[in-house]
């Protein structure tokens, strides 16, 4: 079971290594971040954490990229390394500015939803937040080291703006 999982993440690392963009961090190259079909991650270095979304009013579906409505939608936010299991992560929800945005971009007045530094001992949260408005979003992941650097990885979604928005009006 233990090798599976070195042989995925070292095929996804391959991958990310091709096709993926790399977000900058203060002081050189920083994590990336990646979906692949429907599942969400965001990556450091080697080691990943898996997001997914859902909106369990509506349907029973997981969305990544594209959530189909605004309202209420569960994010879930699984840690891969028992490792990070012991430093702090961050989690922000921010409109997309649509502008660059990096480590140090004040983003206080864009953050539609924020969980402060925290370990997540059991490898697993997640967390309930009510999209007022459809748009562009950006995922942000901060996790600190033992040394005290931080590193942020980011996601881009759409809410509301999707093929899925338009199925009621089709049916």
């Amino acid at each position: 079971m233990k090798n599976w999982r070195i042989a995925l993440v070292a095929i996804v690392g391959g991958f990310l290594s091709i096709t993926s963009t790399v977000v900058r961090a203060e002081g050189g190259a920083g994590p990336e971040a990646m979906s692949m079909g429907n599942m969400c991650m965001v990556m450091f270095g080697y080691d990943m954490i898996h997001i997914t979304a859902y909106q369990p009013g509506k349907s029973r579906s997981e969305y990544c990229e594209e959530i189909p409505s605004a309202g209420l939608t569960t994010f879930s936010y699984d840690i891969e390394n028992p490792a990070f299991r012991d430093f702090p992560i961050d989690v922000r929800i921010i409109r997309d500015p649509l502008t660059p945005v990096s480590i140090t971009t004040d983003v206080e007045a864009l953050t539609e939803k924020h969980l402060p530094f925290k370990k997540y001992s059991k490898g697993t949260f997640s967390f309930d937040h009510e999209f007022k408005n459809t748009g562009h979003y950006i995922g942000m992941v901060t996790l600190e080291r033992p040394d005290g650097t931080r590193e942020l990885a980011m996601y881009k979604f759409s809410v509301g703006e999707t093929l899925w928005a338009w199925v009621p009006q089709l049916a």
